[in-house]
């Protein structure tokens, strides 16, 4: 459901702060109240919120969280989500759209951010 809603024409995002996680019920409905058509609420993992909060607040990643790689295919991502949001109800958008799941995939192996998570959880499952 989330990648499906993520792929929406009409997403918006909102960051909201104060509110219990509690709060996501009542957006929830307040939402479907709103929507003119079937409108969702997600509330976003950890790491997905320290991004948002990271380019809200202008921040890039320090050096050691990024290689070359992973830079140059995070911008390829990027160019990818604008080139669809421009070719969007074209039928090369599909085409567009599946190109940019495999960069983020690619971004994801090559990204160090992502390897000392995967460290952190392989510690955690050891002891």
């Amino acid at each position: 459901m989330a990648s499906e809603m993520l792929q929406r024409d009409d997403l918006s995002v909102y960051v909201v702060a104060g509110v219990p996680k509690s709060f996501k019920k009542k957006l929830q409905k307040f939402v479907e109240k709103e929507s003119k058509s079937d409108g969702d609420v997600m509330l976003l993992d950890e790491e997905m919120t320290d991004w948002v909060l990271a380019r809200v607040q202008g921040e890039k990643r320090r050096s050691h969280e990024q290689t070359p790689a992973s830079s140059a295919l995070w911008r390829a991502y990027r160019a990818l989500s604008a080139a669809r949001y421009h070719l969007q109800d074209q039928p090369i958008e599909k085409e567009i759209r599946s190109l940019r799941d495999q960069i983020e995939e690619l971004w994801r192996d090559t990204s160090p951010l992502h390897e000392v998570e995967e460290e952190e959880e392989e510690l955690e499952e050891a002891s």
